[in-house]
């Protein structure tokens, strides 16, 4: 046999051996991937999550269908999962807010911590303080200064107890001035009413979202609420800058699972995950939309949740907002 041969032979065997690997999916992947995401269809949490589905399923094998469930907040879909059983192994598109609706609504169906594993964070962003483009307020001095005077000033919501709404209703407790909230039932109509500019002064947005309508000339951006100034708007401060720390939050999502899944699934499901998140189609939607490729393990994004379980009960205890 001719040298060239046996580097054929050998190569064809390597080739088919990593072509046998990708092709059996792990234990958990043996037929489609159900990833529920709890919003409408064409929201901001599908802009991470289907290509995030696409990514996975090339690391697995399989089939990742991405399926949006949404209805009261995000806990339809939420619940979907926590009431599944563990042979299912469904993914769920979690996010922030899946640790503050346990402190708002009253009678709720699940427990956070026994009835969802979590097994990633996968990204964060910060939220944007942002004013109408023609609004006089070129600073939050400016906006803080109106809201001292009796007319006061008006904030928009994205809902009642939503994250948006606990971020413009601490600003409003820790500076002591006339706040008013006005509550609209999801972000974009009150992103709307904030542009047309006569019925509110001032929001909390999404960054998405914020640096969007800030582009096309329609929104000003006064502060961000990252640690460190924002890589899309890197002329905008902090409100840790402007003394305001006790603000500092972000928006994050991550992955659960049923609150009964072997450990070692999850540990399988996280490590295919973060491959897929190190992929370089990934970290360029993750930065065109302003988020942080994050990823932790199964026991920190744990503990991450209930840090955040803890401090966003806390926040709306002090804003008498629970029981709704």
């Amino acid at each position: 046999m001719k040298p060239w041969s046996r580097v054929v032979i050998v190569l064809s065997c390597l080739l088919a051996g990593a072509q046998s690997a990708l092709a059996e999916p792990p234990d958990w992947a043996q037929r489609p991937v159900r990833l529920i995401v709890p919003s409408a269809a064409g929201g901001s949490g599908d802009t991470l999550a289907r290509p995030l589905a696409e990514a996975l399923g090339q690391q697995i094998g399989q089939t990742v269908v991405v399926e949006n469930k949404g209805g009261v907040g995000g806990v339809l879909g939420a619940s979907l999962v926590a009431s599944s059983s563990p042979s299912e192994h469904q993914l769920l598109f979690g996010a922030v807010h899946h640790t503050i609706a346990p402190a708002v609504l009253k009678n709720f169906p699940y427990d956070t911590r026994k009835d969802l594993k979590a097994v990633t964070l996968i990204a964060a962003m910060p939220n944007v303080l942002v004013v109408n483009a023609d609004s006089p307020y070129k600073s939050v001095d400016d906006l803080l200064a109106a809201a001292r005077q009796e007319k006061g000033v008006n904030y928009g919501t994205s809902g009642v107890g939503t994250m948006l709404h606990l971020m413009a209703g601490k600003l409003h407790k820790l500076s002591g001035t006339n706040m008013t909230p006005v509550h609209y039932k999801g972000s974009n109509p009150s992103v709307m009413a904030l542009i047309s500019g006569d019925q509110i002064d001032f929001m909390f947005e999404t960054m998405p979202s914020a640096v969007a309508q800030i582009r096309n000339g329609r929104l000003r951006a006064l502060a961000v609420s990252s640690p460190e100034r924002a890589k899309a708007l890197p002329d905008v401060p902090t409100l840790k800058e402007l003394g305001l720390d006790e603000l500092s939050a972000q928006t994050w999502y991550g992955i659960f699972m049923q609150g009964d899944t072997p450990d070692e699934t999850v540990n399988s499901v996280a490590d295919a995950i973060h491959k897929a998140l190190q992929t370089d189609k990934i970290k360029t939607i993750w930065d065109s939309n302003g988020a942080l490729v994050q990823s932790n393990s199964p026991a920190e994004f744990t503990a991450y949740v209930d840090q955040e379980l803890n401090r966003w009960s806390g926040t709306v205890q002090a804003l008498g907002l629970s029981n709704f």
